[in-house]
């Protein structure tokens, strides 16, 4: 679908060519008047000013129309002034600077467009959403394609969208434009509601440009965002995990206590049996308290260093007691 900008440019440029055409036919008039009455010093000057507007509104054809300009202008000049020599002296030379003046011109507006199609194509296809905003009045002027997208809408509709609709915290949203009056800042994590009415989790960087214009990128992080509380749930059934083993491995050695003083009061084959089963239980809940260990080392590793849980990161593991359980109950 093509946006309102896509829209402006043939739109612009048509306007132009039909000031040029105008400008142009207006110059001959009044230059066939001037040579009319003998006047040629001042009234060829004239074809300067469609020549340049030519040259900068279409730089690869405006070395062509001062061309053909000064075709027209020295056969003026050769029928009306009935071909005298020094009128077409001084019309040679003012089509000479006037291609000259043309090429000059072609040659600055043909760069000055190269570099606004490759900023307009970096603009266009950054997978970062930027985007213009009018300091006054907060509406939105111009944004790329992913600054839309980030947010559901298309490109030709979130200009009718205020900027300041968009937030989902007034807080920060004021927080954001004291900051602003300051300097320049970024990495603003914030929300932002979409179209769509789902709140999506962005990094805002921003900077003021003349004419109280406000540029503003903006980075996705929503997955990161639910990434992260993913992490913060996984973690916490671990932590649950963890107890959940501790409390078993309690629950398990204080029945298996009473079995071996139990078998304790049996003098025959089955009481060595049965104490040779109760130490291989032990054995395994050992392991299970080892790997219990170990599961709180990584839960405090992904606490500290990858901030999985970070507000509950304990204080120092070397104050810990020992794990409930580790001690084994048959020596």
């Amino acid at each position: 679908m093509e946006t309102a900008g896509e829209y402006a440019i043939p739109e612009i440029v048509g306007s132009w060519f039909f000031i040029i055409v105008a400008v142009t036919i207006l110059v001959i008039l009044v230059n066939i008047f001037s040579l009319s009455l003998g006047m040629t010093e001042v009234s060829g000057g004239l074809f300067f000013i469609p020549v340049v507007i030519a040259s900068y509104v279409y730089p690869k054809k405006g070395m062509l129309f001062s061309f053909l300009i000064s075709a027209i202008y020295l056969s003026m000049i050769y029928i009306i002034m009935k071909g005298s020599s020094p009128d077409l002296v001084n019309g040679v030379f003012k089509t000479i600077i006037m291609v000259g003046v043309a090429a000059v011109v072609s040659s600055l507006a043909l760069h000055m467009q190269m570099s606004e199609a490759k900023y307009r194509s970096i603009f266009n296809n950054s997978e970062v959403g930027t985007g213009l905003i009018d300091i006054n009045t907060l509406s939105i002027i111009e944004v790329n394609p992913r600054f839309a997208s980030i947010l559901r809408y298309p490109v030709y509709e979130i200009r009718d969208v205020s900027f300041s609709d968009l937030w989902v915290d007034a807080s920060r949203r004021d927080q954001f434009f004291a900051r602003l009056n300051e300097e320049s800042f970024e990495n603003f994590e914030t929300r932002f509601m979409a179209k769509t009415s789902d709140i999506r989790w962005v990094l805002l960087s921003a900077g003021l440009l003349p004419d109280n214009h406000l540029v503003c990128t903006m980075v996705d992080i929503t997955e990161h965002k639910q990434m992260e509380v993913a992490q913060r749930n996984a973690l916490k059934q671990i932590e649950k995990n963890i107890e959940q083993f501790a409390i078993l491995g309690d629950h398990i050695r204080n029945p298996l206590a009473v079995i071996v003083g139990l078998t304790c009061m049996i003098q025959d084959n089955i009481a060595e049996k049965v104490q040779f089963q109760v130490r291989e239980i032990d054995r395994i809940i050992t392991k299970i308290d080892t790997g219990w260990i170990e599961s709180e080392k990584v839960r405090t590793i992904l606490k500290k260093y990858y901030a999985i849980g970070a507000d509950d990161i304990m204080e120092s593991e070397a104050g810990s007691g020992p794990a409930p359980g580790t001690t084994p109950v048959i020596k």
